[in-house]
């Protein structure tokens, strides 16, 4: 099984980046692709399309008081990876946050090298993204 960790510090505060982030289609909303929500809560499906491809992923935990989401992804698209599971964790660090996200996945069709450059640069991207989105 691989593994990825990426942390990245954002500068707002906690709450105010939960509040993006604990949205379980927020967050993908905010960083510009487009999504779909089915249902509510937990079990909630969210649709994001790749391109011309489209990932699925089930809300499987969230914990507003932590500050922490997790996510599995049943339809990986264009993603090379199976048996995914996600967490977004958010801790207070100084005027700012820190964002740790992490995953567990076995890599579908490529080496482990190259599924988990696919992660990490996934998660890269958005910790980027909500850089902009709170003018860091």
């Amino acid at each position: 099984m691989a593994h990825v960790q990426v942390e990245g510090e954002i500068a707002a505060a906690p709450d105010a980046v939960w509040e993006l982030v604990g949205d379980f289609g927020g967050f993908v909303k905010a960083l510009g692709a487009p999504v779909e929500l089915e249902g509510e809560g937990i079990g909630t499906l969210r649709t994001v399309k790749v391109g011309s491809n489209v990932v699925v992923e089930r809300l499987e935990a969230l914990d507003d008081e932590a500050r922490s989401i997790t996510y599995v992804i049943t339809e990986a698209g264009p993603l090379p990876v199976r048996d995914y599971r996600a967490t977004m964790e958010l801790a207070p660090a100084g005027d700012a946050c820190l964002l740790t996200w992490f995953s567990d996945f076995e890599p579908n069709g490529v080496d482990e090298d190259t599924a988990i450059t696919a992660v990490r640069g996934i998660y890269e991207g958005g910790i980027a993204g909500l850089r902009r989105h709170f003018g860091g």
